[in-house]
């Protein structure tokens, strides 16, 4: 990759003086231009209204150019009065008309499908936006193309409204997403994937985002429903690039590097700081009375800290050693991508390569993808269309990286290594082992996945309008892990090596009927589907431990003492049919209605087949007679939809399962063998059956001011019944719990899409877009058990649910302050300065949780908006967008606790280290945010914080040269960018990132999220 990566920055340092050169000689090349013919008119469109900001350029020059009033009249001086305006304006077809020396030029502007009737994906087949009746939305690609995003999620990260996308903290990692919030407790929360018309059960990491053509969302329970049992939690549809027919090749390459730092870094405390910590722990005596503020001579770290050997050696000869440092170092991002697309009068292609290699902050954090892509579409006939999809993706995630939290905690009077540079197994010289001696192993971590969808397109040709389409999919998705480390299995050594599968299979039939009747008054659409997709897994382990030679790594494992061997292998079925009717009246009476059915081999035999219809509806008012002429309202559509929607169980969730283990091995008879027995793992529920969700949208689509203000606003709101829940059970039946279904659970938001094009003309363009959505959930119901006969239904407050309150509530003691030396505290027995003050809440005198505690937020966010920015100027464009989380001051809480672990006596606190951002207390420091260390009080409490943030998550400044240059080096077109990623966070959290919940205490997820900048160029052959 190096030499790849060093040709792309040469060949950048190259070209990019030459092109100035070109840039220059083509400016000085101009000449004067003499305007001598004068044009004026009024742009109307096909109803004869006036409309304002209509851009009018010439054709032989765009530079000359002007807008149209608010009575839509315009006025230009064209510098041939043959010339030829040109009239452009979203919404409307771009028009043409020749001036042939006239003076006056009234010019009509149609309707543009394209924009108005933007074309998206609604699954199985495809509609005009403006006919839709639910909530599908178009993610922005465009805004976020220069951005170094290895995965497409991160490309939609709160650039849509109503769908949250979480970050990335290692290489190659899979963000998590969900769509209009959590409705279910311990079913699946994740959206269905749709790739290219076929349900995609791979990382989404696998694909190239470079070969995304664009990627819609369904959100609402009747746009849903088209996919029934698996679509309760959103769909994604993915829609990969295809060719052109009659087209020429064209070939292009993107390729970009990008840099890797900690957006929020922090750090250990250092010597200084950590001895200084470790007189803190002591203060009573490392400090002198009554205030505790002066440092105490008689203390000193020799004599009054419990220092292991090793930090008392390190303290005495000055040791002061950065772990930290040791295992981070800036990473980076290289991606290089070559497509090819054109196709002849019958086919189309598209083929693509890409090739990206990302390096993390952590030392290991490596990840490497290779992916290729063939598109291809051909008429066999007038009636017969074949394609194929596919793609294979080759990741290698190589590679063990320490723990940070296993790295914050080491002393800095430690060091990991001995004088010969071997790693120290216990440098602590107690049973803490070295972080390090995992980063140490031999690691080899291949995922692989190959894809094939073949589709046939059949247009009877007897009944105009009538279509089958066949889809047949494969995916195989194969993995590969083999690990060694001398350190492993208490450093006796240890290996392993697994292997593991999915085979994914799916065929679908479907029958679409479209078709307009009475004068083109009536549009119907009608579309069948049925289906089924069969998935099968296998996995096969082998692991040893006890090598006196780990030379051959995992590769020889007989070598080992102790053997063992295990494997697993399960498959899952669906099957599935659909009906869904589109009809329209006049463009303007809009119907919806759909019926899926579904079954799914891992539910109950008595509940394997379930129903979920739906209905939408639509009116678009702007084509009634009395808006028809409207000056300001463009485009205006009511729309309602009510739907039903299914989420699945984990497989064999419903059957009693065995297990075979060592425990269960028995002899048989004197002098027998042993044999193998089984054990009853979990018990059977035959009535265990879907979660359903059922709800309604309410919104309105607008377009205003000539379609120069857009937007949607809806309102939602759904229940979810049948939640999937383990009940506990009584141990004396031998089990924990039994898969059940249980409660109801309320969710309902809104969601605004404003988009708006301040300024167009010849020269400069302005377009900004506003997204702000809002969620919030509620149980209504959970076990509906009244145990102390108060009339209300018992709250589960071990599971942390409470009836009427959000899945994610925070119950906790109300934290008051700390606890002082001085200001007249009375502590109560027990307590000590420096600890939490709890509130009392029932004023009983004492602290109780059944008493005392209270709901005092909760972990979902109040609010959230991202603002899209896009400006250009003659050939620089400029694209910036901000991201956005807020709380207001009862949610998007998260837990920030650097005491947990080992804190909790004064003398662990001493050896172990922690964050100097912290902010603890100590006697010279009352107003800390955080209690004192080493020591928690009675009654132990934790901290939450607002987890609000307001993110410039990406901008890019890019520049595409002008025609005159890209011909004269032989190219179609070439852009050069510089692009930055998550450079600014306003928060208030302390801690690593407010968006992970990640703060400052020692827990195994805590890791930064990344920032950097990235230098690119797309070329077009």
């Amino acid at each position: 990759m190096k030499p790849l990566l060093q040709y792309n920055a040469t060949l950048l340092l190259l070209l990019f003086p030459v092109l100035l050169i070109f840039s220059a000689r083509a400016v000085a090349n101009e000449k004067p231009t003499y305007y001598d013919h004068m044009v004026k008119g009024v742009v109307t469109d096909e109803g004869g209204n006036p409309l304002i900001g209509v851009t009018v350029t010439v054709k032989s020059d765009p530079m000359i150019g002007t807008v149209t009033d608010v009575n839509g009249n315009y006025k230009i001086t064209v510098p041939d009065e043959n010339d030829i305006l040109v009239f452009s304006y979203i919404g409307y077809t771009t028009g043409e008309e020749q001036v042939n020396g006239r003076a006056i030029i009234d010019f009509t502007m149609g309707e543009d499908i394209t924009q108005l009737g933007e074309i998206v994906v609604i699954g199985y087949g495809t509609q005009r936006k403006r006919d839709l009746t639910g909530s599908v939305v178009s993610a922005d690609l465009k805004t976020f193309q220069e951005s170094p995003n290895t995965n497409i999620l991160q490309s939609l990260s709160g650039s849509v409204a109503g769908v949250d996308i979480g970050q990335v903290t290692t290489a190659g990692s899979e963000p998590s997403i969900r769509v209009r919030g959590r409705s279910t407790l311990n079913g699946n929360q994740q959206p269905l994937v749709v790739l290219d018309g076929v349900v995609y059960r791979g990382r989404l990491t696998d694909l190239n985002p470079k070969d995304i053509q664009s990627v819609d969302i369904l959100k609402d329970p009747s746009s849903k429903a088209i996919y029934g049992a698996q679509a309760a939690n959103g769909v994604l549809l993915v829609s990969t690039k295809m060719g052109r027919k009659a087209q020429k090749p064209q070939v292009s390459y993107s390729g970009y590097y990008a840099t890797q730092t900690p957006s929020n870094e922090l750090k250990p405390l250092d010597r200084q700081g950590y001895l200084k910590a470790a007189r803190d722990v002591d203060w009573e005596n490392g400090y002198q009375g009554p205030g505790f503020t002066q440092e105490n001579p008689d203390w000193s770290p020799e004599s009054n800290v419990p220092f292991f050997p090793a930090l008392l050696e390190g303290f005495q000869n000055g040791t002061d050693f950065s772990w930290y440092d040791d295992v981070t170092d800036p990473g980076y991002i290289t991606d290089h991508h070559l497509g090819v697309r054109g196709g002849s009068e019958k086919t189309s292609y598209y083929i693509s390569g890409g090739l990206t290699r990302q390096k993390g902050w952590m030392l290991n954090d490596e990840y490497d993808r290779k992916t290729a892509r063939v598109n291809i579409d051909t008429d066999i006939n007038e009636w017969l269309t074949f394609g194929v999809r596919t793609f294979g993706s080759f990741s290698d995630l190589s590679g063990e990286s320490p723990i940070l939290a296993t790295i914050s905690p080491m002393s800095p009077l430690a060091t990991p290594r001995d004088e010969n540079g071997e790693l120290i197994v216990n440098p602590l010289s107690n049973n803490i082992l070295n972080p390090f001696l995992q980063s140490a192993s031999e690691d080899k971590d291949l995922q692989n996945n190959i894809s094939g969808l073949f589709y046939a397109s059949v247009d009877i040709p007897w009944v105009k309008g009538l279509n089958y389409r066949a889809n047949f999919s494969n995916n195989y998705r194969w993995n590969f892990r083999g690990n060694s480390n001398i350190f492993g299995a208490g450093i006796s050594g240890s290996a392993f090596k697994e292997t593991s599968s999915v085979y994914d299979v799916t065929f679908d039939n479907i029958i679409t009927y479209d078709k307009r009747f009475g004068n083109d008054d009536h549009g119907l659409k009608l579309t069948l589907v049925a289906g089924l997709n069969e998935v099968e897994f296998e996995r096969t382990l082998a692991e040893g431990s006890g090598f006196s030679n780990l030379d051959l790594s995992y590769n020889s494992l007989e070598q080992a003492v102790i053997q063992e061997i295990s494997s697993e292998a399960w498959e899952e079925s669906y099957m599935y049919q659909m009906a869904r009717l589109n009809y329209d009246f006049l463009g303007k009476y809009l119907l919806t209605a759909t019926l899926r059915r579904d079954g799914y081999s891992g539910f109950a035999r008595n509940n394997k087949i379930a129903l979920f219809p739906s209905v939408g509806i639509g009116w678009v008012l702007s084509e009634e007679r009395f808006l028809a002429k409207s000056p300001v309202i463009n485009f205006l559509k009511f729309r309602a939809s009510y739907g039903s929607n299914g989420n699945l169980t984990g497989r064999y969730s419903s059957l009693a399962r065995l297990n075979a283990p060592e425990s269960s091995r028995y002899l048989f008879g004197d002098g027998g063998s042993t044999v193998n027995g089984q054990t009853v793992t979990s018990l059977a529920n035959p009535d265990l059956t879907w979660e359903k969700t059922n709800g309604i949208n309410v919104a309105v689509d607008f377009g205003l001011l000539g379609n120069r203000v857009y937007g949607s606003i809806d309102y939602y709101q759904s229940t979810t019944t049948d939640l999937l829940w383990d009940f506990v059970l009584p141990q004396i039946t031998g089990f924990n719990s039994i898969r059940s279904n249980i409660g109801e659970i309320a969710n309902f938001g809104l969601e605004i899409e404003l988009n708006a094009i301040p300024v167009t003309s010849a020269s400069f363009n302005w377009e900004v877009g506003v997204n702000f959505f809002t969620n919030r959930n509620e149980i209504r119901e959970l076990l509906g058990v009244d145990s102390d006969g108060d009339g209300r239904e018992d709250d589960l407050v071990a599971n942390n649910l409470f009836i009427g309150e959000s899945i994610g509530s925070v119950y906790h003691y109300v934290i008051d302050r700390i606890w002082q030396i001085s200001d007249g505290d009375e502590i109560p027995d027990g307590w000590v300065p420096g600890t939490h003050k709890l509130v009392d809440l029932d004023g009983d005198g004492t602290f109780t949780p059944e008493g005392d505690r209270q709901i005092i937020g909760r972990t979902e966010p109040a609010y959230s908006f991202g603002i899209r920015n896009a400006v250009s100027y003659k050939n620089f464009e400029l694209k910036f967008f901000i991201k956005s989380v807020q709380g207001v001051k009862d949610g998007y809480l998260g837990i920030n606790n650097p005491w947990s672990g080992p804190y909790q006596t004064p003398g662990n606190a001493q050896n172990n280290n922690w964050y100097s951002e912290v902010d603890y207390w100590s006697p010279d420091n009352p107003g800390a945010t955080f209690r004192r260390p080493g020591l928690e009080a009675p009654i132990p409490s934790r901290r939450y914080f607002d987890r609000s943030f307001v993110r410039l998550q990406d901008i890019s400044l890019s520049y595409n040269f002008d025609e005159t240059v890209t011909e004269k080096i032989g190219i179609q077109g070439l852009k050069l960018f510089v692009s930055g990623k998550n450079l600014v966070t306003l928060t208030d959290w302390e801690g690593w990132d407010p968006e992970t919940g990640q703060g400052l205490g020692p827990t195994d997820v805590a890791l930064p999220v990344m920032k950097g900048f990235a230098f690119g160029l797309d070329i077009s052959l």
